[in-house]
């Protein structure tokens, strides 16, 4: 009898060790996401993706593959359609190495700020040292290379290095006190003093790079693209055109594009001494009569392990398509499908993007290189012909395969290395979300600290202005509530049962509004309430509650008990807004309920009492029949005010009351809460009852209507019925 080679309880942890590896991964991979630089450079290259969409775009137009296209566009539009197109190319992949050093350098100093307030540095500022460096570091010798390391396909990579050295430089330079001159007595524009106090530590940055221009000059490096190629190609001089020089090519082109660097423009001397040479001699071998010689060809590579271009992009978009959840990426990779089919990847690598992604380092690298032996031993066993005919490098996938190896079986291989290539993307595309949705879970509890806590910054707003991640998904979050209002979709309300110990019985139920995110998921209510108010939109949010729950409860007429309230919130610039009290009884109107049905609940911390005109409102809504609740009710001063100012119907005694300890003061200032509603005739509830022990221990204390999980979670309107019709 053959053993395993683990004892059983080790084969038994298999699964748990699994999922360790996998969370630690994750934790990995958001800690990575989250460094200030990977940050920087993530955000730098979207800051420029519209120039890469023009510029892929006005490529994709000017190379269209097909002859008979662009003389029918010669025909009819003559030859300055070409010539717009080019203009487009110069202004925004001709530029946009350029405009990357501005964006990366203004995204890391913002980061820095966020981080270290008492060394503000300016990011313009920051931008024009850096502009500095990098034309001190690149000033070409000979003029006429003077736009060459401004083009998208030449100067990434350097002006990343460029733009992060400097940067990190001039930053650390700033954070010293004796370079950072006072300027105190001039002018009075705040701006202008820290420019002129970040001079020095400018100049000295400057100057830096001028002394390591001085050092490649001594070292006879005047042109880093071409010492990096020459450097990269060394190793390969004596080699062949095969299988290792195809996965070799492959493999170091796939690590220069994770970098940021164009790899087959570093690599052209690869192709042009191993790839197009064996391209040249198997069409010369078929124009003799001869069988081709060689399986490794340029052609070879571009039509089977660049489908849609480096990194087998067009996988990468079938597999987000499939499985991702991050609908502003399956948008995203829309947008690039049509450039991606003519190999025109730029939207995808700098939009996801895919440079320096550590979620997508390895199938970014190991796609192209298994696509490459697949196809090698389908031509080895001449499963598909030999690649004799290289095509236009803009000729879709399919059309490429047929044409440059004269078979349909050249075809069906692109389709199985484009499925082969889906498939080792779909999991790391699940893992990529599972990291979006940790770091935006971080930053989503840290926007709900703020919009719970009783910071408030001018004009009152809570999350708008925060700093940092915070303060930009409050933005977000805010365009998006605006526009989930405007189309009425994602947001809808549940429903919480408030119950009567008498029978049980279901005494009402809470309205509480609930918004689904296609990006965030579940929106806490808090924030949703805080960005509400900053945006000052709250009225329009209130009015679909109020609507929303007042024709539900009117749906409920004859079905539920008579008597049954539906609880509504009001937030506090609801109720200071002239126009409430006219939308609560155009609501009840149009919704044909009675009054004493709604029950407006009004938070104990909300600072209504010097507000003359919203009492007022209140205490003629309540003269209609309209319920008035006192929400999150304490022993505060506020909430003893309320008592003696408004008409109230009902007190919510707060969560934290019923949570606390047995024998503790909690319980007599339940006691005494209970005490003084029963002798002002009020209704009493207590609120966030989830153990038996908090329920008991409040009926002890004489409380009789309760609300919390101990009863029900909040639930959907049916739910809710179904939950009503049973109790």
């Amino acid at each position: 009898m053959v053993e395993n080679s683990l004892p059983a309880h080790r084969w038994a942890r298999l699964p748990e060790a699994a999922r360790e590896s996998g969370r630690a991964l994750l934790g990995l991979l958001t800690r990575a996401g989250d460094h200030p630089l990977l940050l920087s450079i993530q955000r730098g290259l979207a800051l420029i993706l519209p120039l890469i969409m023009i510029g892929a775009f006005a490529t994709l137009a000017r190379d269209i593959p097909w002859p008979s296209l662009h003389q029918m566009l010669d025909a009819n539009l003559g030859p300055t359609w070409r010539v717009v197109c080019d203009n487009l190319i110069d202004g925004s992949s001709g530029i946009a190495s350029l405009a990357l050093l501005c964006t990366l350098a203004g995204t890391m100093t913002t980061l820095h700020n966020q981080t270290h307030a008492r060394h503000f540095v300016s990011p313009i500022m920051t931008v024009v040292v850096v502009l500095s460096c990098f034309f001190v570091i690149t000033a070409p010798s000979e003029p006429q290379n003077e736009g060459v390391r401004l083009l998208l396909n030449r100067g990434l990579l350097l002006s990343m290095v460029i733009a992060t050295l400097g940067s990190w430089i001039l930053l650390r330079l700033a954070r010293i006190r004796l370079l950072r001159t006072p300027f105190r007595n001039v002018g009075s524009d705040p701006m202008i003093r820290d420019a002129l106090a970040l001079m020095p530590a400018g100049i000295l940055t400057i100057a830096l790079f001028a002394v390591l221009r001085g050092l490649l000059n001594v070292a006879e490096l005047t042109s880093f693209d071409a010492s990096l190629s020459e450097w990269l190609i060394s190793p390969f001089v004596e080699m062949e055109s095969n299988l290792g020089a195809g996965l070799a090519y492959a493999g170091l082109s796939q690590i220069l594009w994770f970098f940021g660097a164009h790899g087959p423009n570093l690599l052209s001397a690869f192709e042009t001494h191993l790839l197009i040479p064996a391209d040249l001699a198997n069409a010369a071998a078929v124009q003799l009569g001869e069988t081709p010689s060689f399986i490794v060809t340029k052609s070879f590579i571009d039509a089977f392990a660049r489908l849609g271009g480096s990194g087998s992009t067009l996988s990468i978009i079938l597999a987000i398509l499939v499985v991702s959840r991050d609908n502003g990426s399956r948008r995203l990779v829309v947008f690039a499908l049509l450039p991606a089919l003519c190999n025109v990847n730029e939207p995808l690598l700098f939009g996801i993007p895919l440079i320096l992604n550590p979620s997508y380092l390895i199938p970014f690298i190991m796609t192209p290189l298994i696509q490459t032996l697949t196809a090698f031993v389908a031509t080895a066993l001449d499963l598909i012909p030999h690649t004799t005919h290289p095509p236009n490098w803009t000729t879709p996938i399919l059309v490429s395969g047929f044409v440059t190896t004269g078979s349909p079986s050249g075809m069906a291989m692109q389709l199985f290395n484009l499925l082969l290539g889906t498939l080792i993307y779909i999991p790391f595309v699940r893992l990529a979300d599972r990291v979006r949705e940790q770091q935006g879970k971080r930053v989503m509890n840290a926007l709900l600290r703020a919009a719970e806590g009783p910071e408030v910054g001018p004009g009152g707003i809570k999350c708008l202005d925060r700093p940092g991640e915070e303060g930009r998904l409050a933005k977000a979050l805010g365009e998006d509530l605006d526009l989930a209002l405007r189309e009425g979709h994602e947001l809808f309300l549940e429903y919480q049962p408030q119950i009567h110990i008498d029978g049980p019985r279901v005494h009402g139920v809470e309205a509480l509004v609930r918004w689904e995110h296609p990006v965030y998921g579940r929106v806490p209510p808090p924030v949703i309430v805080a960005i509400a108010e900053d945006m000052r939109i709250i009225d329009r949010l209130g009015a679909f509650v109020l609507a929303t729950a007042c024709h539900l409860r009117s749906q409920w007429r004859g079905r539920v008990p008579d008597a049954l309230v539906i609880s509504v919130n009001a937030s506090p610039q609801q109720l200071i807004d002239p126009a409430f009290e006219r939308t609560v009884i155009d609501v009840l109107e149009d919704t044909k309920l009675a009054p004493a049905l709604l029950e407006l609940e009004i938070t104990e911390s909300t600072l209504l009492i010097p507000d003359a005109p919203a009492l007022e409102a209140l205490r003629r809504l309540r003269a209609t029949g309209v319920r008035i609740a006192i929400d999150d009710f304490g022993m505060g001063h506020t909430s003893l005010r309320y008592l003696r100012e408004l008409p109230i119907d009902t007190v919510k005694i707060d969560r934290s009351l019923a949570q606390g300890a047995p024998g503790g003061i909690d319980e007599y200032i339940i006691r005494s809460i209970n005490d003084l509603s029963r002798s002002l005739g009020l209704f009493t509830i207590v609120e966030g009852v989830e153990t038996d022990r908090q329920l008991q221990q409040c009926i002890a204390l004489g409380c009789e209507a309760f609300q919390g999980y101990l009863f029900s979670r909040p639930l959907s309107a049916d739910a809710c019925f179904d939950f009503i019709a049973a109790a």
